[in-house]
């Protein structure tokens, strides 16, 4: 059947790269965790841009009434890589071809056996817990929600700079991973009350530190401008109508 399949793919494209079968594809990052898929049967066009409709190519994968296979993860996997797919049964063959006008019509109708990359997603998948490995510290992230118990705040805007999201009660982070479209929960980002406590104290204890330099710093002033000065430290002075006017804003004009 894949041999029949691969014939009737030749007669009906004239123009590919290659044509065969159990070829391997390359596949990108996935859920599914594999690196490359065997076709049962490819066509290869020169380019994506020669079949707007199926894309790099197209792939007849044949479905045995015995054979496991995990249709949807396969599926997932060709859409991905760019190509189109169609699942054949032993009903799309007779004893000497492939019935591809059988296909056509499926793609045209758009039928639960055929998946054109030009207008088919990805089915989803579930990802494995071994997803997780590729990432660099990959202990403590997590699919599922680390901290239930906490009524959720979002807001944009975590440690780093990989558009994270963060609770603002528990500041845990999270962020959508376009890959297998879940969130993905950073679960040493958690502080719990004592530890937002001591970070409010830290931030008012640093503030009056500032303050207090600032208080106790020595403006020395250089000129700028008619009657206008400033300070290394930002601070400006000017003098107006006799009386000397500081503002300790370095981007607040002076009237």
């Amino acid at each position: 059947m894949k041999s029949l399949a691969v014939s009737a793919l030749r007669q009906r494209f004239d123009q590919y790269v290659r044509c065969g079968p159990e070829v391997t594809i390359e596949i990108p990052n996935t859920p599914t965790l594999t690196d490359t898929r065997r076709a049962d049967a490819l066509v290869e066009f020169l380019s994506e841009e020669s079949n707007n409709y199926l894309g790099r190519g197209l792939i007849v994968e044949v479905q045995y009434a015995n054979e496991d296979k995990d249709i949807d993860a396969v599926t997932h996997d060709y859409l991905s890589a760019g190509y189109s797919v169609y699942w054949a049964s032993p009903e799309d063959f007779t004893d000497d071809r492939f019935r591809i006008e059988e296909m056509v019509i499926a793609f045209d109708q758009r039928a639960e056996s055929a998946f054109a990359a030009s207008w088919a997603d990805p089915p989803d998948i579930d990802p494995p817990e071994e997803y997780l490995d590729r990432f660099t510290n990959p202990d403590l992230l997590t699919f599922d929600d680390p901290n239930p118990e906490c009524s959720h705040t979002w807001r944009y805007g975590g440690s780093d700079l990989h558009d994270r999201d963060f609770c603002k009660h528990c500041r845990l982070e999270r962020w959508k991973d376009a890959v297998v479209d879940a969130y993905i929960y950073d679960e040493s980002t958690i502080k719990t009350n004592a530890d937002v406590a001591d970070r409010t104290a830290q931030v008012a204890f640093e503030q009056r530190e500032k303050e207090k330099k600032r208080e106790d710093h020595q403006h020395v002033w250089e000129p700028r401008d008619e009657n206008r000065y400033r300070c290394r430290c930002g601070a400006r002075l000017k003098e107006h109508k006799g009386q000397e006017i500081i503002s300790n804003d370095p981007f607040e004009g002076l009237c």
